[in-house]
Formats: C-alpha cells, structure tokens, sequence
C-alpha cells in the first residue's frame, strides 16, 4: 500500500485502514516510502525470466506479423542461440514459453541454418573508410560468403580477406548477415536469439483454435452473470458443421475449462449469441442445481 499510495491515493488509503494496527500512523500517506531492499533480489531469476520474455515476446510478434491469433493452437517453436547458458535458461522455462506462446512443442535447434538460409552484405559504415576505392571489391567478394563462413563470424571467429592485393580480417561487424527463412517457417532473429514458428494450422488445430474461442466466450458469460468461479453449469449450444464437430472432438476439455457438467449440441437457436472464430454461436447456460 506505501509503494501504490501515489499512484492510486484513494484505494490504498481504505485498504490501509483495514490493516492498520494501534502504534501504525493514521494514514498510509503519513507513512514512510519504503526503501529499497537489494538483498531480495534475485538477479539470476531475473534474467532468466528477462530471455524468457523475449523469445515470448518474438514468438507473438511472429504472430501478428502473419495474423495467427494467439488463441489459435500452433504445432512448434523452434529456438536457437548461440549462447550456451542461454538455451539452458530457454530449455528450463519450456513449459512457460509452450503455454504462452500456445504451441505443441518447443524445438531446440543447435544450428540456425537449420531454419533460415544465409546471405551477406558489406557493411560499407565499418569498412568504408578502411578501404576507400577497394570497398566495391571487398563487397563483391562478401557478396559470394558462404553458410559456413557467415556462421564463423556469428560465432565470433575472424575471416582474412585479400582484396587489391592486401589481406582484411573481418569480424562480425564487418558485414550485415541476411536471412531468408526456409519454406514453412516464419523466423525473427534478435541478436544472440532467434525464433521460428511453424505456421501450417491442421484440421485438429483449426477446430482447437475454434474450441478455445467457444470457451472464452462461455469464461464471459459465466462472468457476466454473476457466477462464482465455482459454480457448475449446464449448457446447450446451437452448432453446426465444423463448430459442432470441433465440439464433439473436445468436449471433455469444453466442459472442463468451463465447468460443465452436461452439454448439449442443439440444432435450435438459444438464448444468448457469441463468435467463435468466425462463425457465430447462440447457446443457453444455467447453473447446475
């Protein structure tokens, strides 16, 4: 309440006074701001969950980019990095990033040309001044980089160039590495890290993507009335074609999300109507007695 006092002065206020004890000032606001104690952090969790957040946060950005709704069941990830430690951090936080990021399966890959094909540029700001009129040789030569010498650089090796006669050692910052992702992959890369989502969405995907739709329109429902998280319902739903069948196929997962212990399939239209996906739902829901 001390830390949240300035921001929301109102609520904090009547919470403290809730809590508040004889010898505690009378009100949150005559209170001292806490200071600071280093000693509770943990700086290894911290990072952990900080690469963490950024390969989620890629791994939805690949999302939007090709318009695959979070909602929308995918079969993998596929993850790559260069550091060691960070893909044992990544391999120890799977089942987050799986959950969030709503796929199958978290692939590890060791080697990033196993998902995108390499190609390089000349880096004309770092050699340019270095080469003068030979930089158009140089870039020429670096044009034609193979997989593997790009892949030499990534991993922090130097690679001689001889160009007009002299030899160049080139770094990493000495080129601009391209990559093109390989067929049935969309791909980001962010430094050491890179992602790739396999984006083909199945017949079982479809219809558990169109499912979770369904249950989070139901989830509202219940919220809007009034119910107790552990209130037990009965539902009808007005389905048909795809929907019902996605329905029939994971009815036990419907009814377990949703706590519903009899549901029906109705070719008659009910009571109150929502989307799923893009088709649209009437259904009727009461509690159990």
């Amino acid at each position: 309440m001390k830390v949240a006092a300035p921001f929301v002065p109102f609520i904090t206020e009547e919470i403290y006074q809730n809590l508040k004890t004889d010898g505690m000032s009378e009100s949150v606001h005559l209170c001292d701001f806490p200071e600071v104690q280093t000693g509770r952090r943990d700086a290894e969790l911290e990072h952990k969950m900080a690469l963490t957040q950024q390969a989620v946060s890629m791994g939805r950005a690949i999302r939007s980019m090709h318009n695959l709704k979070v909602r929308q069941p995918l079969n993998a990830i596929h993850l790559v990095t260069r550091d060691r430690d960070e893909k044992n951090i990544l391999i120890e936080m799977e089942d987050i990033i799986r959950e969030e990021l709503n796929v199958k399966e978290v692939i590890f890959r060791d080697n990033e040309e196993d998902l995108v094909e390499y190609s390089a540029k000349a880096n004309f700001r770092e050699l340019g001044r270095k080469l003068g009129k030979d930089m158009k040789e140089a870039a020429a030569a670096i044009a034609k980089f193979s997989g593997s010498e790009i892949q030499s650089l990534l991993d922090g090796n130097t690679l001689s160039l001889d160009v007009a006669g002299d030899s160049i050692d080139l770094t990493i910052d000495s080129i601009i590495v391209q990559r093109e992702e390989k067929e049935g992959l969309k791909v980001l890369n962010e430094g050491s890290l890179t992602v790739a989502l396999d984006p083909v969405v199945t017949e079982e995907l479809r219809q558990e993507g169109l499912v979770r739709d369904l249950v989070r329109g139901i989830q509202n429902m219940r919220k809007d009335s009034g119910l107790q998280v552990t209130d037990r319902i009965n539902l009808v739903i007005n389905a048909a074609g795809e929907l019902a069948e996605s329905i029939g196929n994971f009815e036990d997962y419907v009814k377990a999300e949703v706590l519903c212990d009899n549901l029906e399939i109705s070719s008659e239209v009910q009571a109150a109507e929502l989307e799923s996906g893009e088709a649209k739902v009437s259904l009727t829901l009461s509690v159990v007695d």
